[in-house]
């Protein structure tokens, strides 16, 4: 397994390269709010992994106790479990928290413009779904590599008031590199061996977790570069949401005749 985790840093690495980093949230030239201006559209993403840890990463039945790498993950899942919470407090500072009716929250949420978070959480899920415990762990280390990354690069970004986020910043990155599924204990003392069958597949699974995390942070990118303004951007999606209702209902008489 020590290999597999080896390899995700070498992957970790080359993901540092992406244009996001270079081009957005490392790039000290521009406004710390346009740095972080992709920072709502990972609201689907975040909430949806709090549910990844509870319902699809987390295993406490039958023999789960006796198989080390899912007790690992199972105490992993526990120490994500309020992350979640400093993001929606960071919305604020990010004057991105407008009040709005439920339903067009939804709309938001379910727009086209967060379709790259939403999708990355099913196709994780799916992932998961059928792969053994091995390659699950291999899995969540990626997505920790990736965490890592991120709020690392996030520290000291400090915004027009002074202030600086709780999720995209320090606060995040000492929080994510403190967790025990890092530690060199674990890494040393704790990681069963695979054999090279287990290990293709656990490398296949951190090729594609990557794959899929290199498609989301270009959404970001994107997303961050077209438009800063965040209630501009809701308007535009709720109404687009809203448009779509006449379309939708004359394809559905269409279907019945």
């Amino acid at each position: 397994m020590q290999k597999v985790v080896d390899y995700i840093e070498e992957r970790r690495k080359s993901y540092e390269n992406h244009d996001f980093f270079s081009r957005l949230l490392a790039n000290e030239s521009l406004p710390a709010e346009k740095r972080l201006a992709w920072g709502p559209s990972v609201v689907p993403f975040i909430m949806g992994y709090s549910d990844l840890n509870k319902y699809v990463f987390r295993k406490e039945e039958g023999g789960a106790q006796s198989d080390q790498l899912q007790v690992l993950l199972n105490a992993h899942t526990y120490e994500e479990d309020f992350h979640w919470q400093w993001m929606l407090t960071d919305l604020e500072k990010l004057e991105a928290d407008k009040v709005m009716p439920l339903s067009d929250t939804a709309r938001v949420l379910w727009g086209a413009d967060f379709k790259h978070s939403r999708r990355l959480c099913l196709e994780l899920a799916a992932l998961a779904a059928a792969a053994p415990t091995y390659a699950v762990f291999a899995m969540v280390e990626s997505i920790e590599a990736v965490s890592i990354t991120i709020f690392r690069h996030c520290q000291g970004i400090t915004l027009r008031d002074g202030r600086e986020c709780e999720f995209f910043g320090t606060k995040h990155y000492l929080a994510e590199a403190s967790h025990g599924i890092k530690s060199p204990e674990v890494e040393e003392e704790r990681l069963p061996s695979l054999d090279a069958t287990q290990r293709t597949e656990a490398i296949r699974m951190v090729d594609r977790v990557f794959s899929l995390f290199d498609d989301w942070s270009a959404a970001l990118l994107r997303l961050a570069l077209e438009n800063g303004d965040h209630n501009r951007r809701y308007e535009r999606m709720i109404q687009e949401s809203k448009d779509l209702l006449p379309e939708a209902e004359t394809a559905a008489a269409a279907a019945f005749h």
